[in-house]
């Protein structure tokens, strides 16, 4: 008994789609391992921005995986022309074309422009799943980018790219904490030189060999210490978590949507915390999610039951009245046929004429 009530209790719809999830976010980490510099490669926008006396309002950012060497470029609007056309003048022509280049799904990287001219270049695109960011190492270097911006404009907002120069070089020749050697180390094999190591002349003897493996198993030990193991099997039930955005026009706010959208069923499994989901009724496709933001879809196996057999019943009584419908529209047009050759029922079984 108290098992059936639990089992009620956790199938109820309403609430698994409006109530918050008290665990762990689930999803532990999966780092992405490059061996060489711009195997792996990140690209974002970060903006819109204090338009420039110079007329730009966006920064597009490199970042190599593997060295964190960054590329930064102030334009003027965020297009795929644009992207596009940054990405063979600041990547290509400079480090040759990257493995893999990994995007969000934002408008300018899922342009047919875009995907042409990054394939032509045989560079593989990789997108991140939606609201899960941190796939992108982009969006770390965002982050520090604004920082830097921010301590140098002081009130001059609309001067934040005439000291884009400095920041890259600043960020180029810091010891990054992955590696614990600069960009520059990582990919040149030497340090940038500066009027300062011209004086100072720093020896490089006893430098160890970089390697991302101890970093990568640091980084992994402490961020799955706040998360959860989970993992769907292909035919399993989900809820999806929603982002809804209010909209004072139609009197709509997020703050009293349901948390969640569903129940969607796995349809691919793609990796350790990706998952391709279906429409429960058309079973058309509902995209690529993160195990981050989806929660198992509970069900009352009496009542799925239960409708399973009333579907089952339907079915079958349709089909009978279809055969039922067929059988007799036959056995009119034999009558029909039978009549049309002068012929009459006088002398004629009852049965034999359809009735």
């Amino acid at each position: 008994m108290a098992a059936d009530v639990k089992r009620y209790v956790t199938s109820c719809s309403v609430c698994q789609l409006t109530k918050p999830c008290q665990r762990k976010p689930a999803g532990l980490m999966v780092p992405i391992l490059p061996q060489k510099p711009w195997e792996y490669t990140g690209v974002d926008f970060v903006g819109p921005l204090p338009r420039t006396e110079s007329g730009n309002a966006y920064l597009l950012v490199f970042v190599d995986y593997f060295s964190k060497w960054i590329e930064v470029c102030a334009v003027r609007e965020a297009t795929a022309q644009v992207a596009a056309s940054k990405f063979v003048s600041e990547v290509f022509s400079r480090h040759g074309a990257p493995t893999y280049l990994i995007s969000d799904r934002g408008t300018p990287f899922v342009s047919r422009l875009f995907e042409h001219v990054v394939s032509t270049l045989g560079t593989v695109h990789r997108l991140t799943t939606a609201y899960h960011p941190q796939t992108n190492a982009t969006e770390r270097v965002n982050r520090t980018l604004k920082t830097a911006i921010r301590a140098y404009v002081g009130d001059k907002h609309t001067s934040w790219d005439k000291f884009l120069p400095q920041i890259c070089f600043a960020l180029r020749t810091a010891p990054h904490e992955s590696t614990g050697l600069s960009p520059s180390m990582m990919l040149y094999g030497r340090e940038l030189d500066t009027p300062l190591d011209l004086i100072t002349r720093p020896s490089c003897d006893g430098v160890d060999e970089p390697t991302l493996d101890h970093s990568h198993n640091r980084q992994k030990h402490y961020y799955d210490l706040r998360r959860r193991q989970a993992t769907f099997a292909v035919g399993d039930l989900v809820r999806v978590k929603s982002h809804p955005r209010s909209d004072a026009q139609s009197n709509f706010t997020a703050k009293l949507a349901p948390l969640f959208t569903g129940p969607l069923r796995v349809s691919q499994k793609l990796g350790e915390v990706n998952y391709r989901l279906s429409n429960l009724d058309t079973g058309t496709d509902a995209g690529v999610f993160h195990v981050v933001n989806l929660q198992p879809f509970h069900t009352n196996l009496v009542q799925e039951k239960r409708k399973a057999a009333e579907r089952k019943c339907s079915f079958v009584l349709r089909n009978d009245s279809r055969l039922r419908l067929g059988g007799f529209l036959v056995s009119m047009q034999a009558n029909a046929a039978f009549m049309s050759n002068g012929n009459n029922y006088s002398g004629l079984p009852l049965g034999a004429v359809g009735f």
